[in-house]
């Protein structure tokens, strides 16, 4: 049974495949609310009066969390993108110090 000493190993390509899947993952997700929003709005549009409006502020509530959530997901993605060019400057760096 394999166990951790506490080594983390990082690799370039891990760090953009990571940062790949959070993207992947994002627009999946924007992709599903979406088709949710389209099913739930062809029942909507039967509502009336007091249902409409608590309906349209729930949903205009939602929109407002789903568009944070993407925003944190570019975010963390972009986050890990640059880890990636900070690690390989690193390298860069301590590769110099042998030459």
């Amino acid at each position: 049974m394999p166990t951790n000493d506490g080594t983390m190993v990082v690799t370039y390509s891990s760090l953009e495949q990571a940062a790949g899947d959070i993207d992947r993952q994002g627009r999946q997700l924007q992709e599903d609310l979406a088709s949710i929003k389209r099913m739930v709005a062809n029942v909507s549009e039967l509502w009336v009066g007091e249902a409409k409006s608590a309906y349209d502020a729930a949903q205009a509530g939602w929109d407002r969390d789903a568009t944070g959530i993407q925003t944190a997901l570019a975010e963390i993605s972009r986050k890990v993108r640059d880890a990636g060019t900070a690690y390989h400057a690193g390298d860069k760096r301590a590769r110099a110090n042998f030459e």
